[in-house]
């Protein structure tokens, strides 16, 4: 009798090592189908423009508010932070059109944009 074998009736239990192939490989198989939907351009092309438009108008408002409260005017905080924000804009753009997935990139806009919408609520001026 081969050793691989078992009694009449009885299952031989997935070993652990196959499984975590098998999960691997359902994974690449669901990213590969993910990757040719059609609407991965125009989603990258909304987050580029819209998302990191966003995300650079709440980083500007943190970063005025920050100044003004480190001593400067609001005029000079304001004008600051929005020349400041022109490269921000460039760079938060490059890094959505540059992430490995949409997915990715959607995800780090939303996780960025949540600390800076409770700092920007906590340090408004009342």
């Amino acid at each position: 009798m081969p050793r691989n074998t078992v009694a009449a009736g009885q299952s031989v239990p997935p070993s652990p090592v196959a499984t975590g192939v098998a999960r691997r490989q359902r994974l690449a198989a669901a990213t590969r189908a993910l990757a040719r939907l059609p609407f991965r351009t125009p989603v990258r092309t909304l987050a580029g423009t819209l998302g990191a438009y966003g995300l650079t108008a709440q980083i500007t408002v943190a970063a005025s508010l920050l100044l003004t409260r480190l001593g400067m005017t609001r005029v000079e905080a304001v004008t600051a932070a929005t020349l400041a924000s022109f490269a921000v804009f460039a760079v938060i753009s490059m890094a959505v059109f540059h992430a490995h997935s949409v997915l990715r990139a959607c995800l780090w806009l939303a996780g960025a944009s949540v600390p800076l919408a409770l700092l920007g609520w906590v340090m408004a001026p009342a």
